[in-house]
């Protein structure tokens, strides 16, 4: 069984890093709040972090749950309708062999949006491309940078839980 298990990740990774080398476009679904799928490639976009799907329950609104992963997964998918995705590798993959890649919808820098939205943080442990949309979002007090709002940064968040900062 952990041969099996072992081959199908090989295959999982070996599929993801042969279409990682192109440009993906095609109609994205979301996998978490800061991954999609684009006929049947994985991405995770580069820059950015959401709240991991387990955050709903320790992110608060003046003491009442808030949903951090959830409104960021409902951001990404209203990002979704508006479009195709235009997906541009960066060359960087995460621990599980999907790749980061910067994308569009409609010209619209989909990890940027989810920042100043206030749906998801700079990645700052990868880059700080968007830390400026992340500064815009917290003067403006919005999504997560609301007043009331307690979240912890996903990548701690992961860490206290032992599981790779750069995880799916």
């Amino acid at each position: 069984m952990r041969t099996l298990i072992i081959v199908a990740l090989a295959l999982v990774g070996f599929s993801t890093a042969a279409v990682a080398q192109d440009p993906v476009v095609g109609v994205a679904e979301p996998l978490q709040a800061d991954q999609i799928k684009i006929d049947g490639a994985r991405i995770s976009l580069f820059g950015i972090d959401a709240p991991d799907p387990d955050m709903d329950r320790f992110c608060t609104a003046n003491g009442n749950l808030f949903g951090c992963y959830t409104n960021a997964v409902r951001g990404l998918a209203i990002l979704i309708d508006e479009g195709p995705f235009e997906c541009t590798p960066t060359g960087e993959f995460n621990y599980i062999g999907f790749p980061y890649m910067i994308c569009t919808v409609n010209g619209k820098d989909v990890a940027e949006s989810l920042i100043r939205s206030g749906l998801a943080y700079a990645f700052l442990p990868q880059s700080d491309v968007y830390l400026e949309a992340q500064k815009a979002a917290q003067a403006e007090g919005i999504g997560i940078w609301q007043p009331g709002i307690s979240v912890r940064l996903p990548w701690e968040h992961r860490a206290d839980y032992d599981r790779p900062i750069f995880g799916p």
